[in-house]
């Protein structure tokens, strides 16, 4: 009976071993200061945990979605593309297993965005359709996945983007997406600090201060604790700004 028994506990360990890493690599990406290498480690934990025979592939492949996000923000530019290709491979991936989930159209659509922002404005533009259509369906499933991410991105597309006819561009719809993120995730800095710069593009200074202070209160960043710093740095940048303008 020794070699069934032995069996039995291999079969029965695979799943634990890769729950083990998984619950490191969750561990690993909470980290406040987070960095390259750490991510990276977090990101082969994940990939080993994917090859086991493990039954949570769609919470797995979500996770590897997202972490190559966060690396393709930490490493040196040169370095992006390859991760946020990576991303969008296992966002498809999950697209497949799980068509209806919030999770694979919205990391396709930030794995998009970095492509576009690192490859250039004949990029961008070619994907900008597509960036659109998957944050519009991931709102549609649930518009408040990543502290109201889908909100988030869009608003600031609206904003940044030139206006019609040359593009999307319109405040009016950046407003009403910034809007309801900060309703709906309102302890995120980078909601708030988007909804302020787009007051100030509508000259409602009073308004974005209002928001500006926020910002300093917020308690949450959704993709990394340290850029909370950099929300409030710039947060106390644009608060000077909008007072001197008012001199």
């Amino acid at each position: 009976m020794l070699i069934p028994t032995l069996i039995f506990l291999l079969l029965v360990s695979v799943p634990a071993w890769a729950g083990d890493r998984v619950a490191e690599a969750d561990k690993i990406l909470k980290e406040p200061n987070l960095d390259l290498c750490e991510a990276l480690k977090a990101l082969d934990l994940y990939a080993a945990s994917l090859a086991q025979p493990e039954p949570h592939k769609v919470s797995l492949l979500a996770r590897l979605a997202r972490t190559c996000f966060v690396i393709g923000e930490l490493t040196t530019r040169s370095q992006r593309q390859k991760y946020y290709e990576s991303g969008q491979s296992y966002a498809d991936m999950l697209l497949k297993e799980a068509p209806n989930r919030v999770e694979g159209h919205y990391w396709l659509a930030m794995h998009l965005c970095g492509q576009a922002d690192t490859g250039g404005a004949m990029l961008g533009r070619r994907l900008l359709p597509q960036i659109m259509e998957e944050l519009k369906k991931a709102q549609a499933i649930d518009e408040g996945y990543d502290q109201a991410g889908s909100h988030r991105v869009l608003g600031r597309i609206y904003y940044e983007a030139p206006s019609w006819p040359f593009s999307v561009g319109d405040l009016q719809k950046s407003l009403q997406h910034l809007t309801t993120a900060v309703r709906l995730a309102p302890q995120n800095s980078t909601n708030h600090l988007y909804l302020a710069e787009t007051l100030i593009k509508l000259h409602r200074d009073d308004a974005a201060r209002e928001e500006l202070e926020q910002v300093l209160k917020a308690s949450k960043h959704a993709l990394l604790g340290r850029c909370l710093q950099d929300d409030r740095k710039e947060a106390r940048s644009l608060l000077r700004r909008t007072a001197l303008a008012d001199e």
